[in-house]
């Protein structure tokens, strides 16, 4: 992930098949039966397979950011606060048999002496959405990558109620109506969400948003 055309590449090709398969299920879902047996089922295994894309390229937007920002072997003193943050947890996560104590004091020294210290950032691994992308953890996820994710917070009831929660009930077998219109309202939703993570990741990369304010 060495050049931005690289990054949003990526981006925009698992965003495409992604989409490809939503539009093909909901394209299902308008040519069952009204109301029918078959259309409800359809709705509701819909369900997590929404929450599953959600994740799923929620997860590999900001991985990919995360790596491309690694990858531009910048300095501390080059870095964005979030990536400062990320780098120094990192790096002390590594050093094992560390007391609280001592964790503290050490990165009290990293962040007072590193500012021309090639930063560790922690791409390799990607981000960790705990297999269960609530709207808190989503928010949280934007917050350590410097990203903004004031304009979803509306979105928050949607992600955690209307997605997760019926997510979880359907996938541990209960019984949830969900009909054709609430589904296809769900779908262009999460596909609003998606493209936002998209965009934004994409004009953070592009506009170096990665890179530490002169005015810090």
């Amino acid at each position: 992930m060495r050049t931005l055309i690289e990054l949003q590449d990526a981006l925009d090709e698992d965003l495409a098949w992604r989409r490809s398969e939503l539009h093909s299920y909901l394209s299902t879902i308008r040519r069952a039966t009204s109301e029918s047996p078959t259309q409800r089922a359809l709705c509701r295994a819909g369900v997590p397979l929404l929450y599953a894309h959600w994740e799923g390229y929620t997860k590999h937007c900001l991985s990919m950011y995360l790596h491309y920002v690694g990858r531009r072997r910048l300095t501390y003193g080059e870095l964005h606060p979030a990536f400062v943050a990320l780098g120094h947890e990192s790096t002390l996560d590594s050093q094992e048999g560390l007391s609280a104590t001592r964790r503290i004091v050490r990165r009290a020294q990293a962040l007072l002496s590193g500012d021309t210290v090639r930063a560790q950032i922690p791409w390799r691994r990607g981000v960790d959405t705990q297999s269960n992308l609530n709207s808190s953890r989503c928010f949280d996820l934007f917050e350590s990558l410097g990203l903004d994710a004031s304009p979803i917070q509306t979105k928050t009831r949607l992600i955690d109620y209307e997605l997760l929660r019926v997510r979880n009930e359907i996938a541990h077998g209960q019984y949830l109506s969900v009909d054709a219109d609430s589904y296809e309202e769900l779908h262009l939703e999460v596909l609003g969400i998606m493209d936002f993570v998209r965009n934004t990741v994409s004009a953070a990369a592009e506009n170096q948003a990665y890179r530490r304010s002169k005015e810090i």
